[in-house]
Protein backbone atom coordinates (compact mmCIF):
# COMPACT_ATOMS: atom_id res chain seq x y z
CA UNK A 1 0.00 0.00 0.00
CA UNK A 2 3.11 2.37 0.42
CA UNK A 3 4.73 1.84 -2.48
CA UNK A 4 1.41 2.67 -4.11
CA UNK A 5 0.99 5.46 -2.81
CA UNK A 6 4.56 6.57 -3.31
CA UNK A 7 4.45 5.62 -7.16
CA UNK A 8 1.40 7.29 -7.21
CA UNK A 9 2.77 10.80 -6.20
CA UNK A 10 6.05 10.25 -7.99
CA UNK A 11 4.28 10.02 -10.66
CA UNK A 12 1.10 12.08 -10.91
CA UNK A 13 1.30 15.97 -11.28
CA UNK A 14 -3.01 16.53 -10.52
CA UNK A 15 -3.68 14.21 -8.35
CA UNK A 16 -5.48 16.62 -6.07
CA UNK A 17 -6.94 18.89 -9.07
CA UNK A 18 -3.85 21.06 -9.25
CA UNK A 19 -0.70 21.28 -11.01
CA UNK A 20 0.78 23.11 -8.17
CA UNK A 21 4.20 20.65 -7.86
CA UNK A 22 6.13 19.20 -10.65
CA UNK A 23 7.19 15.73 -10.84
CA UNK A 24 10.90 16.39 -11.22
CA UNK A 25 11.11 17.59 -7.39
CA UNK A 26 11.52 14.98 -4.99
CA UNK A 27 9.10 12.96 -3.04
CA UNK A 28 9.55 15.43 0.13
CA UNK A 29 8.26 18.31 -1.90
CA UNK A 30 5.30 16.02 -2.83
CA UNK A 31 5.00 15.54 0.61
CA UNK A 32 5.34 19.13 1.83
CA UNK A 33 2.13 20.26 -0.52
CA UNK A 34 -0.04 17.55 1.08
CA UNK A 35 0.82 18.16 4.44
CA UNK A 36 -0.98 22.46 3.09
CA UNK A 37 -3.98 20.32 1.80
CA UNK A 38 -4.80 17.30 4.26
CA UNK A 39 -4.43 16.19 7.08
CA UNK A 40 -4.77 12.61 6.13
CA UNK A 41 -2.51 10.38 7.57
CA UNK A 42 -0.96 9.17 4.02
CA UNK A 43 1.51 11.98 4.79
CA UNK A 44 3.85 10.01 7.33
CA UNK A 45 3.59 6.92 3.98
CA UNK A 46 5.21 9.57 2.30
CA UNK A 47 7.36 10.82 4.11
CA UNK A 48 9.18 7.29 4.83
CA UNK A 49 8.92 5.82 1.39
CA UNK A 50 10.58 9.47 0.33
CA UNK A 51 13.49 8.03 2.42
CA UNK A 52 13.13 4.43 1.51
CA UNK A 53 12.21 3.59 -1.62
CA UNK A 54 14.12 2.86 -4.83
CA UNK A 55 12.95 2.46 -8.43
CA UNK A 56 14.64 -0.35 -9.86
CA UNK A 57 15.64 0.32 -13.50
CA UNK A 58 17.24 -2.16 -15.48
CA UNK A 59 19.40 -1.69 -17.70
CA UNK A 60 20.40 -3.18 -21.53
CA UNK A 61 23.44 -2.07 -23.53
CA UNK A 62 23.53 -3.62 -26.91
CA UNK A 63 27.21 -2.44 -29.32
CA UNK A 64 25.51 -2.25 -32.34
CA UNK A 65 28.83 -1.35 -33.65
CA UNK A 66 32.75 -0.24 -32.44
CA UNK A 67 35.03 0.95 -34.89
CA UNK A 68 38.35 1.91 -34.37
CA UNK A 69 40.25 1.07 -31.08
CA UNK A 70 42.86 3.93 -30.91
CA UNK A 71 45.35 2.90 -28.55
CA UNK A 72 47.54 6.01 -29.08
CA UNK A 73 44.53 8.41 -28.21
CA UNK A 74 42.98 5.60 -25.33
CA UNK A 75 39.27 5.49 -26.84
CA UNK A 76 37.09 4.01 -29.39
CA UNK A 77 34.48 4.37 -31.67
CA UNK A 78 31.29 2.19 -31.51
CA UNK A 79 26.99 3.38 -31.84
CA UNK A 80 25.49 2.24 -28.73
CA UNK A 81 22.05 1.21 -28.33
CA UNK A 82 20.77 1.53 -24.37
CA UNK A 83 17.39 0.41 -23.30
CA UNK A 84 15.93 1.23 -19.65
CA UNK A 85 12.92 -0.26 -18.56
CA UNK A 86 11.39 1.05 -15.21
CA UNK A 87 7.82 0.48 -13.74
CA UNK A 88 5.25 3.26 -14.27
CA UNK A 89 2.05 2.67 -11.79
CA UNK A 90 0.65 5.87 -13.05
CA UNK A 91 -0.15 4.22 -16.32
CA UNK A 92 -1.02 0.85 -15.60
CA UNK A 93 -4.42 -0.01 -17.67
CA UNK A 94 -7.64 1.43 -15.90
CA UNK A 95 -5.91 4.60 -14.27
CA UNK A 96 -4.46 5.30 -17.75
CA UNK A 97 -6.19 5.65 -21.70
CA UNK A 98 -3.26 4.37 -23.66
CA UNK A 99 -5.42 5.77 -26.64
CA UNK A 100 -3.77 8.90 -25.36
CA UNK A 101 -1.04 10.97 -25.95
CA UNK A 102 1.90 10.25 -23.04
CA UNK A 103 3.14 13.83 -21.55
CA UNK A 104 6.21 12.65 -20.66
CA UNK A 105 7.84 15.36 -19.43
CA UNK A 106 5.12 14.70 -16.18
CA UNK A 107 6.06 11.23 -15.23
CA UNK A 108 9.38 10.48 -13.51
CA UNK A 109 12.50 9.76 -15.57
CA UNK A 110 15.92 8.22 -14.35
CA UNK A 111 17.92 10.98 -16.14
CA UNK A 112 20.54 8.63 -17.61
CA UNK A 113 23.51 9.54 -19.55
CA UNK A 114 26.98 8.28 -20.73
CA UNK A 115 29.35 9.36 -18.70
CA UNK A 116 32.60 8.41 -20.73
CA UNK A 117 31.59 9.86 -23.99
CA UNK A 118 33.89 12.40 -25.40
CA UNK A 119 32.52 15.83 -27.66
CA UNK A 120 29.20 15.58 -28.28
CA UNK A 121 27.91 12.17 -29.79
CA UNK A 122 25.34 12.07 -32.16
CA UNK A 123 22.20 10.56 -29.73
CA UNK A 124 18.39 10.12 -30.37
CA UNK A 125 15.89 8.78 -27.73
CA UNK A 126 12.37 7.52 -27.77
CA UNK A 127 9.86 6.38 -24.63
CA UNK A 128 7.23 3.40 -24.98
CA UNK A 129 4.66 1.72 -22.47
CA UNK A 130 4.80 -2.06 -22.34
CA UNK A 131 2.29 -3.79 -20.42
CA UNK A 132 1.80 -7.57 -18.64
CA UNK A 133 -0.94 -9.74 -19.12
CA UNK A 134 -2.20 -8.19 -15.85
CA UNK A 135 -2.12 -4.74 -17.19
CA UNK A 136 1.18 -2.99 -14.99
CA UNK A 137 2.77 -0.26 -17.14
CA UNK A 138 6.66 -0.22 -17.86
CA UNK A 139 8.28 2.27 -19.52
CA UNK A 140 10.47 1.39 -21.74
CA UNK A 141 13.35 4.28 -22.65
CA UNK A 142 15.64 3.70 -25.77
CA UNK A 143 18.34 5.73 -26.94
CA UNK A 144 20.91 5.48 -29.74
CA UNK A 145 24.58 7.24 -28.82
CA UNK A 146 26.93 7.37 -32.20
CA UNK A 147 30.32 9.02 -31.14
CA UNK A 148 33.81 8.44 -29.28
CA UNK A 149 34.20 6.67 -26.32
CA UNK A 150 36.90 7.42 -23.61
CA UNK A 151 38.51 3.98 -22.06
CA UNK A 152 41.93 3.96 -19.94
CA UNK A 153 43.99 0.85 -21.51
CA UNK A 154 45.90 -1.22 -19.34
CA UNK A 155 48.49 -1.68 -21.75
CA UNK A 156 50.83 -4.21 -18.97
CA UNK A 157 50.38 -6.75 -21.74
CA UNK A 158 50.91 -4.99 -24.92
CA UNK A 159 51.30 -6.62 -28.00
CA UNK A 160 49.44 -9.34 -26.04
CA UNK A 161 46.90 -7.03 -24.53
CA UNK A 162 42.77 -7.87 -23.84
CA UNK A 163 41.07 -4.69 -23.59
CA UNK A 164 37.82 -3.45 -22.14
CA UNK A 165 35.69 -1.47 -24.16
CA UNK A 166 33.20 0.27 -21.33
CA UNK A 167 30.29 2.15 -21.91
CA UNK A 168 29.55 3.86 -18.95
CA UNK A 169 25.68 4.47 -17.82
CA UNK A 170 24.70 7.20 -14.60
CA UNK A 171 22.13 8.47 -13.35
CA UNK A 172 21.48 12.59 -12.41
CA UNK A 173 19.42 10.99 -9.80
CA UNK A 174 21.22 10.39 -6.16
CA UNK A 175 21.44 6.13 -4.96
CA UNK A 176 18.59 6.69 -2.76
CA UNK A 177 16.34 6.94 -5.30
CA UNK A 178 17.52 4.88 -8.23
CA UNK A 179 19.07 1.55 -8.27
CA UNK A 180 20.80 0.64 -11.70
CA UNK A 181 20.26 -3.08 -12.99
CA UNK A 182 20.88 -5.48 -15.12
CA UNK A 183 17.83 -6.57 -17.29
CA UNK A 184 17.52 -10.46 -16.50
CA UNK A 185 15.61 -11.39 -19.78
CA UNK A 186 17.23 -9.08 -22.22
CA UNK A 187 20.90 -9.82 -21.83
CA UNK A 188 24.04 -7.40 -23.01
CA UNK A 189 25.21 -7.83 -25.93
CA UNK A 190 27.70 -7.64 -28.93
CA UNK A 191 27.09 -7.24 -32.89
CA UNK A 192 30.18 -8.74 -33.86
CA UNK A 193 29.56 -8.59 -37.80
CA UNK A 194 29.49 -4.93 -38.06
CA UNK A 195 33.37 -4.90 -36.23
CA UNK A 196 35.43 -2.59 -38.39
CA UNK A 197 38.32 -2.76 -36.79
CA UNK A 198 39.03 -7.18 -37.21
CA UNK A 199 42.35 -6.72 -39.08
CA UNK A 200 43.64 -6.05 -35.80
CA UNK A 201 41.42 -7.23 -32.58
CA UNK A 202 39.37 -10.21 -32.28
CA UNK A 203 36.43 -9.14 -30.26
CA UNK A 204 34.63 -11.41 -27.97
CA UNK A 205 31.24 -11.71 -27.56
CA UNK A 206 30.37 -12.20 -24.09
CA UNK A 207 29.49 -8.99 -21.80
CA UNK A 208 29.99 -8.04 -18.07
CA UNK A 209 28.76 -5.72 -15.94
CA UNK A 210 30.23 -3.94 -12.75
CA UNK A 211 27.94 -1.36 -10.62
CA UNK A 212 29.68 1.26 -8.44
CA UNK A 213 28.65 4.53 -6.34
CA UNK A 214 30.10 7.68 -7.59
CA UNK A 215 30.36 11.03 -5.83
CA UNK A 216 31.78 13.93 -7.71
CA UNK A 217 34.11 16.52 -6.21
CA UNK A 218 32.59 19.34 -6.40
CA UNK A 219 29.19 18.27 -4.78
CA UNK A 220 28.41 16.77 -1.34
CA UNK A 221 30.32 13.85 -0.42
CA UNK A 222 27.64 11.86 1.12
CA UNK A 223 25.25 12.68 -2.02
CA UNK A 224 26.24 9.27 -4.35
CA UNK A 225 24.96 8.39 -8.05
CA UNK A 226 24.81 4.94 -9.05
CA UNK A 227 26.96 4.35 -12.03
CA UNK A 228 26.64 1.11 -13.84
CA UNK A 229 30.16 -0.23 -16.33
CA UNK A 230 29.08 -2.09 -19.32
CA UNK A 231 32.13 -3.87 -20.89
CA UNK A 232 32.97 -5.80 -23.77
CA UNK A 233 36.51 -6.95 -24.32
CA UNK A 234 38.50 -7.31 -27.63
CA UNK A 235 41.94 -9.11 -27.88
CA UNK A 236 44.92 -7.54 -29.77
CA UNK A 237 45.97 -9.52 -32.78
CA UNK A 238 50.06 -9.76 -32.13
CA UNK A 239 51.15 -11.55 -35.41
CA UNK A 240 52.25 -7.75 -37.09
CA UNK A 241 54.03 -6.81 -34.65
CA UNK A 242 55.87 -10.45 -34.44
CA UNK A 243 56.76 -10.20 -37.74
CA UNK A 244 57.33 -6.86 -37.77
CA UNK A 245 59.10 -5.73 -34.77
CA UNK A 246 60.69 -9.23 -32.64
CA UNK A 247 61.15 -11.05 -35.45
CA UNK A 248 63.32 -8.05 -36.46
CA UNK A 249 64.62 -7.34 -33.48
CA UNK A 250 65.50 -10.72 -32.99
CA UNK A 251 67.52 -10.66 -36.22
CA UNK A 252 69.32 -7.70 -35.67
CA UNK A 253 70.92 -8.85 -32.32
CA UNK A 254 71.62 -11.68 -33.85
CA UNK A 255 74.13 -10.03 -36.09
CA UNK A 256 75.86 -8.70 -32.98
CA UNK A 257 77.59 -12.16 -32.59
CA UNK A 258 78.90 -12.02 -36.11
CA UNK A 259 81.00 -9.62 -34.88
CA UNK A 260 83.64 -11.92 -33.32
CA UNK A 261 84.04 -13.00 -36.66
CA UNK A 262 86.26 -10.02 -37.33
CA UNK A 263 89.85 -10.36 -35.75
CA UNK A 264 90.00 -8.77 -32.66
CA UNK A 265 93.06 -7.11 -33.56
CA UNK A 266 90.71 -5.13 -35.82
CA UNK A 267 88.52 -3.28 -32.69
CA UNK A 268 87.18 -0.54 -34.82
CA UNK A 269 85.99 -2.54 -37.50
CA UNK A 270 83.67 -4.97 -34.53
CA UNK A 271 82.93 -1.47 -33.30
CA UNK A 272 81.52 0.14 -36.29
CA UNK A 273 79.29 -2.85 -37.18
CA UNK A 274 77.65 -2.94 -33.51
CA UNK A 275 77.57 0.80 -33.33
CA UNK A 276 74.96 0.01 -36.37
CA UNK A 277 73.35 -2.62 -34.97
CA UNK A 278 72.70 -0.14 -31.78
CA UNK A 279 71.33 2.81 -33.89
CA UNK A 280 68.97 0.37 -35.96
CA UNK A 281 67.56 -0.81 -32.66
CA UNK A 282 66.94 2.78 -31.12
CA UNK A 283 65.06 3.48 -34.36
CA UNK A 284 62.87 0.68 -33.83
CA UNK A 285 62.34 1.76 -30.44
CA UNK A 286 60.90 5.03 -31.50
CA UNK A 287 59.02 3.34 -33.93
CA UNK A 288 57.43 1.40 -31.07
CA UNK A 289 57.04 4.68 -29.04
CA UNK A 290 54.63 6.12 -31.81
CA UNK A 291 52.39 3.20 -31.29
CA UNK A 292 51.75 3.91 -27.82
CA UNK A 293 50.48 6.80 -25.18
CA UNK A 294 53.38 8.05 -23.14
CA UNK A 295 53.20 5.62 -20.15
CA UNK A 296 55.08 5.17 -17.34
CA UNK A 297 55.67 1.66 -17.26
CA UNK A 298 57.11 -1.48 -19.32
CA UNK A 299 54.91 -3.47 -21.96
CA UNK A 300 56.39 -6.76 -23.07
CA UNK A 301 57.41 -5.33 -26.16
CA UNK A 302 59.60 -2.81 -24.46
CA UNK A 303 61.37 -5.49 -22.25
CA UNK A 304 62.14 -7.74 -25.62
CA UNK A 305 63.90 -4.68 -27.07
CA UNK A 306 65.44 -2.81 -23.74
CA UNK A 307 67.07 -6.68 -23.21
CA UNK A 308 68.09 -6.64 -27.07
CA UNK A 309 69.71 -3.06 -26.87
CA UNK A 310 71.33 -4.21 -23.47
CA UNK A 311 72.89 -7.10 -25.38
CA UNK A 312 73.96 -5.02 -27.71
CA UNK A 313 75.35 -2.72 -25.60
CA UNK A 314 77.58 -6.01 -23.77
CA UNK A 315 78.94 -6.32 -27.15
CA UNK A 316 79.73 -3.46 -27.71
CA UNK A 317 81.40 -3.02 -24.80
CA UNK A 318 83.75 -6.56 -24.81
CA UNK A 319 85.26 -5.18 -27.92
CA UNK A 320 86.03 -1.90 -26.16
CA UNK A 321 87.83 -4.36 -23.87
CA UNK A 322 89.36 -6.48 -25.98
CA UNK A 323 91.33 -3.01 -27.82
CA UNK A 324 92.97 -1.96 -23.69
CA UNK A 325 94.01 -6.08 -23.46
CA UNK A 326 95.65 -5.91 -26.98
CA UNK A 327 97.30 -3.03 -26.49
CA UNK A 328 98.45 -4.07 -22.61
CA UNK A 329 99.65 -7.18 -24.64
CA UNK A 330 97.46 -9.97 -23.07
CA UNK A 331 97.90 -13.38 -24.08
CA UNK A 332 94.83 -15.84 -24.70
CA UNK A 333 92.95 -13.10 -25.71
CA UNK A 334 91.62 -15.51 -28.29
CA UNK A 335 90.14 -17.61 -25.55
CA UNK A 336 88.34 -14.83 -23.51
CA UNK A 337 86.74 -13.76 -26.98
CA UNK A 338 85.36 -17.16 -27.23
CA UNK A 339 84.17 -17.10 -23.85
CA UNK A 340 81.95 -13.68 -24.33
CA UNK A 341 80.38 -14.84 -27.21
CA UNK A 342 79.02 -17.74 -25.35
CA UNK A 343 78.10 -15.85 -22.90
CA UNK A 344 76.40 -13.44 -24.38
CA UNK A 345 74.95 -16.20 -27.10
CA UNK A 346 73.83 -18.26 -24.79
CA UNK A 347 72.05 -15.55 -22.31
CA UNK A 348 70.24 -14.44 -25.21
CA UNK A 349 69.22 -17.95 -25.99
CA UNK A 350 68.09 -18.92 -22.68
CA UNK A 351 65.70 -15.43 -22.77
CA UNK A 352 64.38 -16.04 -25.59
CA UNK A 353 63.46 -19.43 -24.29
CA UNK A 354 61.57 -17.66 -21.22
CA UNK A 355 60.12 -14.63 -22.88
CA UNK A 356 57.70 -16.97 -24.85
CA UNK A 357 57.11 -18.67 -21.68
CA UNK A 358 56.38 -15.94 -19.88
CA UNK A 359 53.83 -14.62 -22.53
CA UNK A 360 51.71 -18.13 -22.21
CA UNK A 361 51.38 -18.10 -19.02
CA UNK A 362 50.14 -14.34 -18.26
CA UNK A 363 49.09 -12.94 -21.50
CA UNK A 364 47.86 -16.58 -22.44
CA UNK A 365 45.87 -17.26 -19.59
CA UNK A 366 44.23 -14.26 -19.63
CA UNK A 367 42.70 -14.93 -23.51
CA UNK A 368 42.09 -18.92 -22.23
CA UNK A 369 40.02 -17.39 -19.87
CA UNK A 370 37.80 -15.45 -22.29
CA UNK A 371 37.51 -18.27 -24.40
CA UNK A 372 35.61 -20.04 -21.13
CA UNK A 373 33.82 -16.92 -20.58
CA UNK A 374 32.67 -16.95 -23.93
CA UNK A 375 31.03 -20.46 -23.62
CA UNK A 376 29.39 -19.49 -20.62
CA UNK A 377 27.82 -16.90 -22.16
CA UNK A 378 26.61 -19.15 -25.15
CA UNK A 379 25.31 -21.60 -22.38
CA UNK A 380 23.80 -18.24 -20.88
CA UNK A 381 21.85 -17.30 -24.09
CA UNK A 382 20.92 -20.86 -24.82
CA UNK A 383 18.71 -21.17 -21.57
CA UNK A 384 17.72 -17.75 -21.40
CA UNK A 385 16.10 -18.83 -25.07
CA UNK A 386 14.76 -21.61 -23.33
CA UNK A 387 13.08 -19.94 -21.11
CA UNK A 388 11.45 -17.09 -22.30
CA UNK A 389 10.74 -17.60 -26.40
CA UNK A 390 11.01 -15.41 -28.98
CA UNK A 391 7.72 -13.81 -28.61
CA UNK A 392 6.21 -10.06 -27.63
CA UNK A 393 3.69 -11.09 -24.74
CA UNK A 394 3.22 -8.27 -22.61
CA UNK A 395 5.90 -6.81 -21.48
CA UNK A 396 8.41 -9.55 -22.52
CA UNK A 397 9.55 -7.74 -25.56
CA UNK A 398 12.73 -10.26 -26.13
CA UNK A 399 15.98 -9.45 -28.09
CA UNK A 400 16.76 -11.41 -30.90
CA UNK A 401 20.23 -12.90 -30.08
CA UNK A 402 22.55 -13.33 -33.12
CA UNK A 403 22.98 -16.56 -34.39
CA UNK A 404 26.89 -16.23 -33.94
CA UNK A 405 26.27 -15.42 -30.17
CA UNK A 406 24.68 -19.00 -29.46
CA UNK A 407 27.35 -21.21 -31.62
Amino acid sequence: MAQSYSLCFRNTTNVFGTGDFTLERPLSSVSKYVSSKTQSPINKIIEDMAIEYKVRVEVTVFFMKIGEIDTLKENYEADVMVKAKWREPALDKGTFNPTERIPWERYWNPKLYVENVIGEPKETAFQMVTYTPSGQAYVVEKRRIKGTFLENLELNDFPFDIQDLTVTLMSDRPASEVELADNPVDLHRVNRQSFIDEQEWILYKCVETDLKEISYEHEDPSIKRPALKVKCRAARRPAYFFWNIFLITFLICSLSFVTFSVSYQLPQNRLQLTFTLVLTSVAFKFVVNQSLPKISYLTYLDVYILVTMVMLTFVCIWHGITTVLVRNGVTRITTYDTIALLVAASSYVIFNVIFPIRVYSKPGRARRQMHVKEKEYAERIRSQLAKHPLTKNGVMNHAVFPMSDIQ
